[in-house]
């Protein structure tokens, strides 16, 4: 009896390690591949950033420069907004260290894509195409991998009439920002 409870003393040590291991490895290891898969198949003609980027880093007057303007600005989010192209957010996150970062494009227009799928195009032939990559269904116009969430809006045709790609937080007690 005593040799049954010592293997089950050690299993359960193992397994609660490789729990660890894989909760901190996922922030780290997983979750920017990820990222960098979405960057390497999105595309955003007349904006060279890149969604994880960070805000002091990018040239801000390039928004400027082409008519976006800035819409609203709280201690946790700043968000520019074009008529014409869509809304652009940058949000800070204590897992970004309260630094700003782009999270959000939003768009009406046919300047993006993300793997291929662009304003315009099929609803159906977009949820092949994100299933193939590995999103998850989370209902019919959203899909989820990791902490990216892909999601688009379409008419009754069937065709795809607003896209939009966004980088939650991994937060998971959801505190906000730190000061």
């Amino acid at each position: 009896m005593r040799g049954k409870k010592r293997k089950f003393l050690i299993g359960a040590i193992i397994l609660f390690s490789l729990l660890i291991v894989y909760l901190i490895s996922y922030k780290y290891l997983i979750v920017p591949y990820q990222i960098k898969e979405l960057n390497d198949n999105m595309v955003i003609d007349g904006i060279p950033y890149k969604i994880g980027d960070k805000m002091d880093n990018l040239d801000l007057s390039i928004l400027q420069d082409n008519g976006w303007e800035e819409d609203a600005t709280d201690d946790k989010s700043i968000s520019y907004y074009n008529e014409n192209l869509g809304v652009i957010i940058f949000n800070g996150f204590p897992d970004f260290s309260d630094e700003y970062k782009f999270i959000l494009f939003r768009t009406r227009n046919y300047n993006f894509s993300v793997f291929g799928i662009k304003v315009g195009g099929s609803a159906s032939n977009a949820q092949e195409i994100l299933k193939k990559w590995g999103y998850n269904e989370k209902d019919d116009t959203t899909y989820v991998k990791g902490r990216i969430i892909v999601g688009f809006h379409y008419d009754t045709g069937g065709k795809i009439i607003e896209l939009d790609v966004f980088l939650k937080s991994s937060d998971w007690f959801r505190k906000g920002n730190y000061k």
